[in-house]
């Protein structure tokens, strides 16, 4: 006979595994993988202090900047919403001692979806499950809108190796690619810090059959812009114009076979990550939701792949309208660098001198794709 023991899930409420005959031959015990506090996120955005700071020669040991491989000391962390889903890849090691480096020392990569709620005041990570899509010739997988629950992680003893992104947006089924661009948000692991690297955790069979694991941080892999706009002198009322805020002059992103640019975050090859490139003044983005901060100013932010902007500039441009009148102010990002895992807030005063004469027909301006033949 074999026992199967009653084991509270984390995915909803407890259920009774039932007990049956089988043969005397001897299965591995297995253990449910509780992911307890959710894994923090390196992705507060860090105001560009490293503006100076020479990524090419971080990566040499004994530079200054090694450590943190250009982060002027250890970023600050903040917990995944409720709410947050994450894919989460994970490997069995086929040796005592594995070499994380060494593909030969580990089995296949298994895939499963999770959701951030709540576990008795700790944030948790719950099993949610997944469906796959098929289009133009391409199979995806795709989390359940809303999450639907499913059974909890059971693992046999032994040594895995964890490794996660979020949000769970859409991922190729074959090579767990996923689509990323301008004007998105990505966090997950990254071999290139000591702390966000995945996490190896040794698998222990115990008598409550349930092992709680904590998870290392994930960095944000992303730029952000954060523009703030407050009126000024002569200005009694400041609105945002359904045009938003345009930000051009970022990374044109590499289009693969299937016309998509893809980021293969299971990957544990540093040369897998997404790479800054140079500034291409076709490629933009928008930030078209504001949060009203309650003194008359607005800001809003958005997501950018990571830019060399030393040759090409950044512009940001800002529609607003002015004590009723529509207007745009653009401003030049000159001569930077924008690094994933930073944030570049402009903080913007909006004043009126003088008498203002503005002829709307001869003021319009518009954006968007034209295709000539």
């Amino acid at each position: 006979m074999k026992n199967i023991v009653r084991i509270l899930t984390v995915a909803s409420a407890a259920s009774l595994m039932l007990a049956g005959c089988q043969s005397n031959k001897l299965e591995q015990p297995m253990t449910e993988a509780h992911f307890v506090l959710a894994p923090t996120v390196y992705g507060a955005f860090d105001a560009p202090a490293t503006r100076a700071v020479d990524l090419t020669k971080t990566g040499t040991v004994g530079h200054p900047d090694y450590y943190h491989n250009g982060f002027l000391g250890e970023p600050d962390k903040t917990l995944l919403p409720i709410g947050s889903t994450v894919w989460l890849t994970y490997r069995k090691a086929k040796v005592a001692n594995p070499d994380t480096e060494n593909p030969e020392h580990w089995g296949p990569i298994d895939l499963q979806a999770y959701v951030v709620q709540n576990a008795a005041g700790y944030n948790a990570l719950y099993p949610i499950k997944s469906h796959s899509i098929f289009e133009d010739g391409i199979t995806y997988l795709e989390v359940n809108d809303p999450p639907i629950y499913t059974q909890p992680l059971y693992l046999p003893d032994g040594k895995y190796q964890f490794r996660m992104v979020h949000p769970a947006n859409r991922i190729v089924r074959d090579n767990l690619k996923m689509q990323v661009d301008n004007g998105m948000y990505v966090y997950s692991n990254d071999e290139r810090y000591e702390q966000t690297q995945s996490k190896v955790i040794e698998i222990k069979n115990n008598d409550l059959g349930i092992q709680n694991i904590v998870l290392n941080p994930i960095i944000a892999q992303t730029v952000r812009f954060k523009v703030t706009v407050r009126p000024g002198k002569n200005v009694s009322k400041l609105e945002m114009m359904s045009q938003g805020i345009e930000v051009s002059g970022l990374q044109n992103p590499e289009l693969e076979p299937d016309g998509r640019l893809m980021y293969k975050w299971s990957s544990m090859d540093i040369k897998d990550t997404l790479v800054m490139k140079k500034a291409d003044k076709r490629a933009r983005t928008y930030i078209r939701e504001f949060t009203d901060n309650g003194d008359g100013s607005l800001t809003g932010a958005v997501g950018a792949l990571p830019t060399n902007s030393m040759s090409t500039m950044t512009v940001i441009l800002i529609n607003a309208a002015v004590n009723g009148v529509p207007t745009q102010y653009a401003i030049a990002l000159s001569q930077m660098k924008f690094f994933h895992g930073h944030s570049y807030n402009l903080d913007l005063q909006l004043d009126l001198d003088g008498n203002i004469h503005v002829m709307n027909w001869a003021n319009q301006s518009w954006t968007g794709e034209v295709k000539l033949n």
